[in-house]
């Protein structure tokens, strides 16, 4: 019941995503005067259909993904004819064209803005981030700490700690007196009282605490393992109302990051395996989508802007068959004020595209490969 639950979430989930962007493309069509033949959700055959004035509504057998056909959007040797027609979306200008590629990314754009305000309002306009992004420069935001514990501490070698007849593990409170607010500024203490010894005030997890007299190594080193006791957030409290659109500004900037940090360490070790794993289709989704849903509604609405989002930027690349990449070419085309060829940039879309099923089949072959390791990660 579980898995079938899944699927059906995951079905809704593609099938708002698509709805959304293939929205987007409907309603700038309709504001450029273009017709719009057919708004599909799904491929493959027909379940249901409805044909309004000019535009028929369907909803077909496979759910994953949707299109809105457009006249002029499309194969010239089939449409050639109807060149003519004024709602041709070839006949508009090119700025028109453009304005109806970008439109789908604009929506699932508004759609994660809505989303993550949504859930940024029920969070206390605060979303917690890992303590390597301590020195992220937030846009619309800043960034804030919360303590919630003295430092964590575990014995490391026979040294210091250990000969002091410290707690194997415990919570080091203050060292000569002096309050230790995180991890950090312990080493940055301990290095005053090179070769002496010091005054660790410390408690087991029990929390009995005492006091110990440590010897600090000439290193500075008392031989203790420690651990953050602080969350790292990015704080919008003093920009709620455009929350939505700068965070969603900052988690490009933050997976933009995190991307090319992955792809330098891959470069140093020759292991791509890691950088991999973050690309992922439905199969990852699903997954996503199981780990999630009984964190409530709130956070599974924002998981649903991050996958908005995620399909925004990647239809935003410069690829032919995507909407950047068509985007690009009405670009170039209104510089140099001359079409390209309609067969050879028809090829070139369907190239781009059956290499893009391409690159997708091998992702879900990936995802099925290391199914295991992806379960894993949601455990």
């Amino acid at each position: 019941m579980a898995i079938i639950i899944n699927i059906l979430l995951l079905l809704a989930v593609i099938s708002i995503l698509t709805f959304v962007h293939e929205l987007g493309h409907f309603l700038a069509a309709k504001a450029v005067k273009a017709k719009v033949i057919e708004f599909s959700i799904g491929f493959g055959p027909k379940l249901i259909s409805r044909k309004g004035k000019e535009t028929e509504f369907s909803l077909r057998a496979l759910p994953f993904g949707g299109y809105v056909k457009i006249l002029g959007d499309g194969d010239p040797t089939q449409e050639k004819e109807n060149r003519k027609d004024k709602g041709n979306l070839k006949n508009k200008s090119k700025w028109a064209q453009m304005f109806v590629m970008l439109a789908g990314v604009t929506m699932n754009i508004l759609l994660a803005t809505t989303l993550y305000t949504i859930y940024l309002g029920n969070n206390g306009w605060k979303m917690i981030v890992s303590n390597t992004y301590e020195d992220f420069k937030p846009v619309g935001a800043v960034i804030s700490k919360e303590r919630y514990s003295d430092i964590p501490y575990e014995l490391a070698t026979e040294e210091g700690a250990f000969t002091a007849g410290m707690y194997e593990k415990g919570y080091i409170v203050n060292v000569n007196g002096v309050v230790i607010d995180n991890h950090l500024q312990l080493p940055k203490e301990l290095e005053k009282f090179k070769n002496q010894s010091v005054d660790i005030y410390a408690c087991n997890e029990s929390e009995v605490c005492e006091s110990f007299n440590v010897k600090v190594s000439e290193e500075g080193k008392i031989g203790v393992y420690t651990g953050s006791n602080y969350d790292v957030y990015i704080d919008y409290s003093n920009n709620k109302i455009f929350s939505g659109l700068s965070h969603s500004i900052n988690v490009v900037k933050i997976t933009g990051r995190a991307l090319s940090e992955l792809l330098s360490q891959a470069k140093e070790t020759g292991d791509y395996s890691e950088l991999s794993n973050t690309f992922s289709g439905p199969i990852g989704i699903y997954f996503i989508i199981d780990y999630f849903k009984t964190l409530g509604v709130i956070t599974f609405l924002g998981i649903l802007a991050d996958l908005s989002l995620s399909l925004a930027v990647i239809n935003l690349l410069p690829i032919p068959a995507l909407d950047g990449g068509r985007f690009f070419i009405l670009f170039i085309e209104s510089i140099f004020k001359k079409d390209l060829n309609e067969r050879v940039e028809s090829l070139i879309i369907n190239i781009s595209f059956g290499l893009l099923i391409l690159f997708i089949v091998i992702v879900m072959i990936k995802d099925i490969v290391n199914i295991e390791q992806l379960k894993s990660l949601f455990e």
